[in-house]
């Protein structure tokens, strides 16, 4: 019997939250177009294909999630002719498709709703990493939203996060030292809006009474924290990455980006103005 084609998600933490929510999304659709899919794991940035532990030839194409593989690589495999569709990234001259969230948008909800909504004005921002797509596009969206509305965010409001709560909450405990003014925190991603709101209560601070937080993303997690958020579905963005993926399998040519919309929810951790 012949075995399934199969498709590889390429990743370096399948067990993380956002990247095992865009794997269970390729599964889906993988599962009904009769495709088997492979997780692979690159712990470390590789340089050159067989550095993977995958077999390439058995490969029918490859989803890969954020910026597991240098842009260079990608190149490289997408020259030799193997299909490729990217989550969260991109890579700057080349055709290769890809889906992310609409960042830019989501930001400028969250700045709406604590500025406008809250009547909010001294932000912090919790960065992510300044080499992923979607940290990079975050901060400029951030950046771009202060001058919308005018405000003045001296550079020790933005902190460093990483994409990482622990990142996120050391550098809240160091802010929290300097005795800086502020009345609300956006973080690139709501796991870090979590870990500083957990440091700002053992501190002492009020949330939403005495600062509101919110952060981009969403899941049970930020339910559970009564966490404002904003999100697109990042299951989707998986299902949507395997569609361009078979598609381009199947002799389509397909190129550029795909943006899912994102929605506020709105929870405890912000409160409007009566």
């Amino acid at each position: 019997m012949k075995p399934a084609p199969s498709l590889a998600v390429i990743t370096n933490n399948p067990y993380e939250v956002f990247q095992r929510d865009v794997i269970r999304g390729a599964q889906d659709i993988a599962a009904q177009r009769g495709f088997e899919v492979s997780v692979v794991q690159a712990s470390t940035p590789p340089r050159q294909p067989d550095e993977l532990q995958t077999d390439w030839n058995r490969l029918a194409g490859a989803l890969v999630v954020a910026n597991v593989l240098p842009d260079e690589l990608l190149r490289t495999l997408h020259a030799r002719g193997l299909p490729l569709s990217l989550i969260s990234h991109q890579v700057p001259g080349a055709a290769i498709p890809g889906v992310m969230p609409n960042n830019r948008q989501g930001i400028a909800i969250l700045m709406e709703h604590l500025i406008v909504g809250c009547g909010c004005q001294r932000p912090v921002f919790i960065k992510g990493h300044n080499q992923q797509t979607d940290g990079i596009q975050r901060e400029m969206a951030f950046q771009q939203e202060v001058m919308r509305y005018n405000l003045f965010v001296p550079p020790e409001h933005y902190l460093a996060g990483d994409f990482t709560p622990s990142v996120a909450a050391e550098s809240m405990t160091r802010f929290l030292q300097s005795n800086a003014e502020f009345d609300c925190v956006l973080a690139a991603d709501y796991l870090m809006a979590e870990a500083a709101m957990r440091v700002l209560r053992t501190a002492g601070w009020r949330v939403p009474q005495d600062v509101a937080v919110v952060g981009f993303g969403d899941g049970p997690e930020a339910a559970q924290a009564g966490l404002t958020t904003v999100a697109a579905d990042v299951v989707e963005l998986g299902r949507r990455g395997a569609r361009q993926l078979i598609g381009q399998i199947d002799g389509l040519r397909i190129r550029g980006l795909t943006l899912l919309s994102t929605e506020l929810a709105e929870r405890a951790t912000t409160q409007r103005q009566s």
